[in-house]
């Protein structure tokens, strides 16, 4: 630990003390007006406190999510103990998350995700499925650690969980609108709509733009492709959205059986961070990768640098284009009081036409046609089928959970990296090279194929499994424990990738896994406020194909000691658990010019680390929030591919303060908050490479968040909401991603200070 954060704890520790101090001697103030209000969650495949449940898990309803700016899968990160997000380079769609050391780093179909990603009950396949805005959430949870039963679809590191919104039967609507710089506009309406009968429906719409952070040097250069690339043009900035998001969810009241279905669909059109050049491989072929190597004029050269630069030259980044839709229909017919039904079907589709990424960090000619170090393009497409059975019983001091669960992809990845190539510009369009002799790019480096770094890859992935769940509740302690079998099968159809086809025939591959995963946790309630709990889990995540290549499964036990007590009359929670993990097989995706991409596995990687939550409210109008997560992680040395590198934080903590200031004559009210979030310094390159250790280190950063708003104004019928916010106040300007790509060392940098205003209206 370092010093800013001993600094830091000790500031939560100074803030804290004191007002719990408050509490103990505050009088009169019943805990409905004070207290901490209960989060509901469902991480035992019901509905029910989150304080009760024996599992390390964070939930928001909305009125937190607003407070917290959180508005999808890649905002949720601020809050939670050992939990990190960031965007990365590769797509402008792509999330990466790491949860107790645990990443869903992967863009490639062929590889999951250790962390289960979830929407209304629905498992997400991929990553990038999680790009799209929600229009209307009403809450979330993290699980962190293994969920290897109730969860069990590659959960290694714990599961993420959006539920939005039900109808609620009655007219209503709220809109929102919010100005900002970097030209943000953002508006937003929901309906409610009266019920018909049994039946009531929820209409959203969602539209958010903002012009971007960087500028482009050389923006509007236009690429010819084949399809399905089509034409692309350089993009005018980095960082730009624009997104229509619309949602429609359905609930049918038949008494005994209860219906909700569920569609969600965005388009968005934006480009990536700005990937700057910050240095190159000193140990690289002498010339390769070096500015000397390129003709001055025309060209646009932007020299290295370790400071976020406010224009760059990327000729070949182009904005992508996203599309995913979902589906989802969940019926609950309870047979008896005993006894429920449920079944949650889920199709999900994303369409993602990625463009151009030129990762070369500059624009460059080269015997005066456009040249590229190295560069892609790349479209995407996959389709998900879900269905997952449940029987739900209560007997006596017994609960119970039997489930059946069925998971289908296919996908297609369509993506040419260009290594050392150049354009003509005389020729109407340019054709990937698949072999000896075909295509029109010219490579300067002796590199065989536009496929040799890249892949064209099909897959098409199933996942089978059952589960059962039983637990036992007491007085003054509960007994739970769960089993899962899951079944995988994966297919790989390589077209093009390395050697393929000039010098093999395209490879199709299978494999097959199964696994037995167990849960059990005990539980010693010592009163309706305070309980401590011991869990033992395991987890599996599926083994695959990679280029040919059969890689293993990763599993995973962890130990886990916990308490969740809510003391002085409701006004102090803190929750604390200690884990330790064992993972074999770890998956690890790394890349290179030589290899494309591989997969790092770890013959182990071990973790252990704490993590503690305190929410304090001292006052009616005062709540106090703080998270701590420690991580120590450890990855065995891949035999063949080398030291891998760990990539998540060691220490995260944020600290978040409210005051809501008592009601004007007409009931509206001034509500203040401010948030901070501090990670430590971690690497971003999982590649063990001493000569460009320091380029791919991400500096630990502390930002800080604000929000003013004057909640509830009377204005006829309706009640009328202003806020004005700011993220990254001090205006931070830390690294955020960082890769050695063997010919240079790229990186992005934080989105800069934003600030805007809000406006909201319910009637």
């Amino acid at each position: 630990m370092n010093f800013r954060f001993v600094v830091l704890a000790g500031s939560m520790l100074a803030t804290a003390v004191p007002q719990i101090a408050v509490a103990q001697n505050t009088s009169g103030t019943s805990a409905a007006s004070a207290g901490i209000g209960d989060i509901v969650v469902t991480a035992r495949r019901t509905e029910e406190s989150a304080q009760t449940v024996p599992v390390s898990v964070t939930g928001y309803n909305a009125d937190q999510l607003e407070a917290l700016n959180i508005q999808g899968f890649g905002d949720i990160g601020k809050t939670v103990p050992n939990l990190d997000v960031q965007r990365q380079f590769g797509s402008a769609s792509a999330p990466q998350y790491y949860l107790r050391g645990v990443s869903t780093g992967s863009l490639k179909f062929e590889a999951d995700a250790g962390i289960g990603l979830y929407i209304d009950g629905v498992y997400l396949g991929r990553p990038a499925g999680t790009a799209f805005d929600l229009a209307d959430i009403e809450r979330v949870e993290v699980l962190r650690g293994p969920q290897g039963t109730l969860f069990g679809r590659n959960a290694t590191g714990g599961a993420i969980n959006f539920i939005t919104s039900r109808p609620s039967g009655e007219f209503s609507v709220k809109a929102d609108a919010t100005i900002g710089n970097f030209d943000r506009r953002k508006g937003g309406v929901t309906v409610n709509l009266p019920s018909f009968g049994p039946v009531s429906v929820r209409l959203s719409y969602l539209h958010d733009e903002n012009r971007g952070y960087v500028k482009n040097l050389t923006p509007g250069r236009t690429f010819h492709f084949v399809e399905p690339f089509g034409t692309i043009k350089s993009a005018k900035s980095f960082g730009a959205e624009n997104t229509d998001a619309f949602a429609a969810a359905v609930h049918i009241d038949g008494g005994a059986l209860q219906v909700d279905y569920k569609f969600d669909y965005t388009d968005k059109v934006s480009t990536q961070l700005a990937q700057q050049l910050l240095g190159y491989d000193p140990g690289y072929v002498a010339g390769v990768g070096n500015p000397p190597f390129y003709t001055a004029a025309p060209s646009i050269y932007v020299p290295p640098s370790t400071k976020r630069q406010k224009a760059v030259a990327l000729d070949m980044t182009s904005p992508s284009h996203l599309k995913i839709q979902g589906h989802s229909l969940t019926a609950a017919l309870d047979l008896n009081e005993a006894i429920t039904l449920k079944s949650i079907t889920g199709f999900r589709k994303m369409d993602e036409a990625v463009g151009g990424n030129d990762i070369d960090g500059g624009a460059y000619d080269l015997g005066g046609l456009p040249f590229t170090n190295i560069s892609s393009i790349q479209d995407r497409h996959q389709k998900q089928f879900t269905q997952e059975l449940q029987v739900l019983g209560k007997s006596g001091n017994f609960d119970w959970v039997l489930g059946a669960f069925y998971f289908r992809e296919t996908g297609r990845d369509n993506n040419p990296v260009f290594i050392g190539a150049m354009f003509p510009t005389h020729l109407p369009e340019i054709i990937p090279s698949l072999g000896n002799g075909i295509g029109n790019t010219i490579n300067a480096f002796g590199v065989p194929s536009d496929y040799f770094s890249g892949a064209d890859v099909s897959i098409r992935n199933k996942s089978m499994a059952a589960y059962a769940h039983l637990g036992y509740k007491a007085e003054h302690f509960e007994l739970a424990g769960g089993i899962r079998y899951t079944k995988d099968k994966r297919r790989e159809v390589v077209r093009a990738a390395g050697i393929i086809p000039f010098a093999a025939d395209p490879k199709v591959s299978n494999a097959s896994f199964d696994h037995w995963d167990f849960d059990a946790t005990a539980t010693y309630i010592v009163n309706n406020n305070v309980r401590a709990y011991l869990r033992f889990a395991t987890g599996y995540l599926s083994g695959g194909v990679l280029g040919g290549q059969v890689f293993k499964p990763e599993t995973v036990k962890s130990y886990e000691a916990g308490i969740k007590a809510d003391l002085l009359d409701n006004r102090l929670r803190i929750n604390a658990a200690y884990f330790i993990s064992r993972r074999k097989n770890v998956q690890t995706l790394g890349f290179d010019t030589v290899n494309g991409t591989f997969l790092f596995s770890s013959p182990y990687g071990h973790e252990n680390g704490f993590e503690v939550e305190l929410t304090a409210k001292p006052t009616s109008n005062i709540t106090l929030n703080a998270s701590y997560g420690y991580l120590n992680q450890k990855l065995a040395t891949d035999p063949i591919k080398g030291p891998v590198n760990s990539l998540a934080p060691k220490n995260t903590l944020s600290l978040g303060a409210q005051y809501d200031a008592p009601a004007f004559a007409n009931g509206s009210h001034l509500t203040f908050r401010l948030d901070g979030f501090y990670k430590d310094k971690r690497l971003s390159d999982p590649i063990r490479n001493a000569a460009t250790l320091d380029l791919t280190t991400l500096p630990a950063r502390f930002d800080v968040n604000a929000r003013v708003s004057l909640v509830d104004l009377p204005l006829g019928g309706a009640k009328v909401k202003v806020s004005g916010w700011v993220q990254n106040l001090t205006n931070n300007q830390k690294l955020e991603f960082a890769r050695n790509l063997t010919t240079n060392v790229i990186g992005t940098f934080q989105v800069p200070r934003t600030f805007g205003v809000d406006f909201g209206v319910n009637f």
